[in-house]
């Protein structure tokens, strides 16, 4: 057993050097296929993962904040995953700093990565991982990077104003796209890829990170805080371009294979210079940080951001205090795009308690008001997921999206275009959500609420279950349906008219 063991060992080492090496194929040696968006006739763009179609659906975990305000260890971190897992979503948004790969110079760890990852494994969820590297809203902040970049401000150049010690240590502003930084900052991310990528061999290629956020709304340093420097944002954009598009390129030139997204705020400006970021490469794709509770603002953002070739549309980050969060997923998610809400839960840390409590749970993690509305909606659109990721737009029907807040007590209707304009009515008494698919030759239906749908006609076959991480329907149970029916809140339904 123990020789077993070994050659086991063996072989493995040698499958991941080959797949690092492209073997003798000559083909692209990344494991799990493009992750970038791929256009189509019917949306502009979808998100591909592992070459299948994949429904952006999620949520963060500032893990910043649960290490350095508090204290807590990387085997402490499980109920946080498990929280996370319970709202439903398909993928999780973790913070990753600079200083979790490169301690010290030219000294770098795989530990948080490792840790990620298996508790990402253990509750079935998709990563992101954020870089949090020389911006952060468009400041510089000592905890996450390595000391040497603070310490050093002849080599690592930065802006001359003043810092101050904010809830992560010294603040600052750091010029982008300095050479020195750069040089420094993509290095690490390439360690941070060459870590994930081994990792990933070693457990048989999960392929559990599908994408890197490159900073963290960096805009903010061209687009607001230009005046503290002394600048215009047309001054500032170049360099911040610059650096963007180099730290992009680390991740994507690493043999790991994911998507690399960029988050950007509705702060003035943010429309011209998003086209700029993906005209120049590094970037896949870009999102925003709307942090409103408009559900019409919501699609406006969709729509603009499905107009710039190339862009997978999605919300970044919106408030998880919202209590319609609900509906504006659904507005995201029925245009084609994705959307993900800041945050799981808030740290207790006193210094953030009126400034950033954001969380969907509150910070001892018991539910806020609005936190079972979200979970019995996401479990709808996670139950058909591979839809709402490959249906035409026009064939997906959203209901009680006509205002913000949602109505109580509505009827609509919707045409559905696989039967030729025959009409499909959903009623809710119950402030129900709930949408409508239009498949190759069947209809998926759900609403949180037992909410009634009028059909043109009696189904010929209905069934209630859901889709599995591979897009493979999974029957529950064989239902009988009239033209008129009460729906199951939570179940969703797959119909044959």
């Amino acid at each position: 057993m123990k020789y077993l063991s070994i050659i086991l060992s063996i072989i493995t080492m040698i499958s991941c050097a080959c797949s690092r090496l492209g073997g003798d194929s000559g083909t692209d040696s990344k494991p799990g296929g493009t992750s970038k968006p791929e256009a189509t006739v019917e949306r502009p763009y979808r998100l591909t993962v592992d070459g299948k179609p994949f429904l952006m659906l999620g949520s963060q975990l500032r893990m910043d904040f649960f290490h350095y305000l508090d204290h807590k260890g990387l085997d402490e971190l499980d109920k946080y995953f498990e929280l996370a897992a319970s709202l439903n979503i398909t993928v999780v948004q973790l913070a990753f700093c600079w200083s979790d790969v490169e301690t010290e110079y030219d000294v770098y760890t795989d530990k948080t990565i490792r840790a990620y990852i298996d508790y990402c494994r253990k509750y079935d969820l998709k990563a992101e991982f954020l870089w949090f590297g020389s911006f952060m809203c468009g400041f510089s902040v000592e905890y996450y990077m390595p000391s040497y970049i603070t310490e050093d401000d002849q080599t690592y150049l930065r802006y001359p104003i003043n810092g101050w010690n904010g809830w992560e240590g010294w603040t600052y502003y750091l010029r982008p796209g300095s050479t020195a930084l750069l040089e420094r900052e993509t290095k690490a991310i390439g360690k941070m890829m060459e870590f994930i990528d081994a990792y990933d061999c070693e457990l048989g290629r999960p392929h559990t990170v599908i994408g890197i956020q490159v900073e963290n709304e960096p805009d903010m340093l061209p687009n607001r805080h230009y005046s503290v420097l002394g600048k215009t944002s047309s001054d500032l954009w170049p360099s911040m371009l610059l650096h963007l598009e180099q730290t992009g390129k680390a991740v994507k030139q690493s043999p790991y294979d994911c998507y690399t997204r960029v988050n950007f705020t509705i702060d003035e400006g943010y429309a011209k210079w998003s086209e700029q970021v993906i005209k120049r490469g590094g970037i896949d794709y870009i999102g925003i940080d709307p942090y409103v509770s408009d559900v019409n603002r919501i699609g406006e953002l969709i729509t603009f951001l499905g107009s710039l070739d190339g862009n997978f549309p999605h919300i970044a980050e919106n408030g998880g205090e919202f209590y319609n969060n609900d509906i504006m997923t659904l507005k995201a998610l029925s245009m084609g795009g994705g959307y993900e809400v800041f945050e799981v839960v808030t740290t207790p840390d006193p210094q953030l308690k009126d400034y950033t409590l954001r969380g969907i749970y509150n910070p001892d993690f018991t539910p806020k008001g609005q936190t079972q509305r979200l979970i019995d909606a996401y479990a709808i659109f996670k139950g058909a997921w591979y839809d709402f990721a490959t249906a035409p737009v026009e064939n997906i029907h959203g209901f009680n999206l006509q205002k913000s807040e949602g109505s109580d007590n509505t009827s609509e209707t919707a045409s559905l275009i696989s039967l030729s304009g025959a009409s499909l009515r959903w009623t809710t008494s119950e402030r129900g959500v709930a949408f409508a698919i239009e498949g190759k030759d069947y209809i998926i239906l759900a609403s949180t609420k037992a909410d009634l749908f009028e059909l043109a006609r009696t189904p010929s076959s209905a069934e209630t279950g859901r889709y599995n991480s591979e897009g493979e329907w999974i029957v529950e149970n064989q239902v009988t349906l009239g033209a008129s029916f009460k729906a199951e809140g939570g179940k969703v339904y797959r119909i044959k008219l």
